[in-house]
């Protein structure tokens, strides 16, 4: 169960500041402290080094900030000099050997790699090495180019997987020594948009949120070659009403701890769809699809022991909560929406 004295939530979003709330076992949400960053709006933490680091989504080009942070006193000593190595860096990750950390540009379609120093902050003023996407798709409205949306360390840490919105591929570099080597990629069909990924817990499949054709792909993966296939493709939302709109982006997806649901976020209509994972990953079944109660729901995440859902609405400016029913995955709406600023990203840590 939650442990509401040691609970927390970091909210990124756009404007002033990453959010710190705490949180309690009935999905209450209370404010703790915050991090003057601007317009971070996807965040990791280090937590054995308590360092916070942000991407700064801003154009023409954008930055990667860092502070020393606790829970109590909230962030110090920002840096935001360092530049993403494009423009609009939307995702960051940070290798499980803490010596490298990755990020992902949306406009330029860059993925930039940047070492760590001991204390966890990033060294340099540029990106050690950065990898420029290629291509297009045939939404010209979308897919004008590349669009790294998100990138992903796999299970064993030897390989980077970059998401591609642009050009429908997931990359795949060998990570050795900080540096990244062209290894395999996924395609898939023309037009899905791929926005987002999340792995099975057995490392043999993974989940690709295609925000443009609305689809979930299962894609085998074979971690030790570091090469993956695209599979079959699932209607991210049930009865999807394409008259309505033909702009209803698919955001977030998520696995549940214990690998037996899936959970994806739909904007424009604004619901949260669950799935059942079947075939020891290699299926999913629809549960139930669910108001967010907020506007364009952005980013979605459960928290640790899997008992609560978060809902990072960024149009209505809220974060709302869902009790996770353990047997059939579905979802409850408690308490009242908190009211926050734009968020865009959600990540549980404990102080």
């Amino acid at each position: 169960m939650v442990d509401s004295a040691n609970s927390y939530l970091l909210v990124g979003g756009y404007g002033a500041g990453v959010h710190c709330l705490r949180y309690d076992a009935a999905g209450t949400l209370s404010p703790v402290s915050s991090v003057d960053i601007a317009d971070p709006s996807y965040v990791v933490y280090d937590d054995a080094r308590g360092v916070l680091t942000a991407v700064v989504e801003q154009e023409p080009e954008g930055r990667v900030a860092s502070a020393r942070f606790t829970v109590a006193e909230g962030g110090a000593d920002v840096r935001d000099q360092t530049a993403s190595g494009g423009a609009a860096p939307c995702h960051l990750a940070l290798h499980p050997d803490r010596s490298t950390l990755f990020v992902a540009n949306y406009v330029s379609g860059t993925v930039g790699v940047f070492p760590l120093d001991a204390d966890g902050r990033v060294i340099g003023s540029e990106p050690a090495q950065l990898i420029q996407h290629s291509g297009s798709g045939p939404r010209a409205d979308r897919q004008e180019g590349p669009h790294a949306h998100q990138v992903v360390v796999s299970p064993s840490g030897r390989w980077l997987l970059a998401v591609d919105l642009g050009t429908d591929t997931v990359y795949v570099y060998a990570y050795e020594h900080g540096r990244l080597s062209a290894q395999s990629h996924v395609t898939l069909p023309g037009g899905s948009g791929p926005r987002h990924l999340a792995f099975h817990g057995s490392g043999n499949h993974f989940y690709v949120l295609n925000e443009v054709s609305w689809t979930i792909a299962v894609c085998a993966w074979d971690e030790a070659t570091g090469v993956g296939h695209a599979g079959v493709q699932v209607q991210s939302r049930a009865e999807v009403d394409r008259v309505k709109s033909d702009h209803a982006w698919c955001a977030a997806i998520r696995v549940s701890a214990d690998d037996r649901f899936l959970y994806t976020s739909n904007r424009v209509d604004d619901t949260i769809a669950v799935f059942a994972i079947v075939e020891d990953g290699a299926g999913l079944v629809p549960v139930e699809v669910v108001p967010a109660g907020g506007a364009w729901p952005r980013d979605i995440v459960l928290s640790p022991d899997g008992t609560l859902l978060f809902s990072a609405n960024q149009h209505s400016d809220s974060i709302t909560v869902f009790r996770v029913d353990g047997e059939s995955g579905r979802l409850t709406p408690v308490g009242t929406p908190y009211e926050v600023k734009t968020p865009a990203s959600l990540l549980p840590i404990s102080a």
